[in-house]
């Protein structure tokens, strides 16, 4: 019989209890008795509950930050940025504990709070580097104040999808449907700066989405 990996069974029972029923309503015990091991067994691996989510972050950083990692001065076409989306929120929805309750986990965990900011700061740049990409394409016509704006509001979708359809669309969250319309309502603010034919494509892409919904 091959030896269990208690470390390993800690860390993907957290993760499905903090994303089934919230990071704070989960107790280190809790994790214990879901994973059939004594809390000393536990704790031999973590210190505390913090420690398992640092660790999760981390886990969750290893495979989010190559999508950050977007090639500068390449003219990208459209479906260079509706799958760097698709990949995005695909990865959040996994590990959506992290964003569900975001503020209260930064504030809590300081490590987490400066990984999260340099995070963030990454994926702006990331963002940006795809606009920049479909401008040189001829894909997007937009103008400096619009483009920061656009991102922001980009970079405010993706961070904040998971709370928003927490309060509203729980089950959807649960089963998916809601990171389908979170990713619609993003490829719905590139429409109004996007040319023929991308943004035909854009359309019939956002259209495809929400019939999944």
């Amino acid at each position: 019989m091959a030896k269990r990996d208690t470390k390993e069974l800690i860390l993907s029972t957290s993760l499905g209890l903090f994303n089934d029923l919230g990071e704070p309503n989960v107790s280190t015990n809790h994790i214990a008795d879901e994973a059939d091991i004594s809390p000393g067994n536990l704790y031999y691996h973590f210190r505390s509950k913090d420690d398992i989510v640092i660790e999760l972050f981390k886990r969750f950083l290893t495979r989010f930050q190559p999508l950050t990692e977007v090639p500068e001065d390449q003219a990208l076409e459209a479906e260079d940025l509706w799958f760097q989306l698709h990949l995005t929120f695909e990865l959040k929805g996994q590990f959506r504990f992290l964003y569900r309750n975001l503020s209260d986990l930064t504030s809590r965990i300081p490590d987490l709070d400066r990984a999260m900011r340099g995070l963030l700061m990454r994926e702006r740049r990331a963002a940006i580097t795809l606009l920049s990409g479909l401008q040189r394409n001829g894909a997007l016509k937009i103008n400096p104040q619009e483009k920061d704006m656009l991102v922001d509001n980009i970079l405010l979708a993706i961070t904040y999808w998971i709370p928003y359809a927490d309060i509203f669309d729980r089950q959807g969250l649960e089963e998916g449907s809601a990171q389908v319309e979170a990713i619609a309502r993003v490829l719905q603010m590139l429409i109004p700066y996007l040319q023929p034919p991308t943004r035909t494509q854009f359309i019939a892409l956002t259209q495809n989405y929400l019939s999944e919904s």
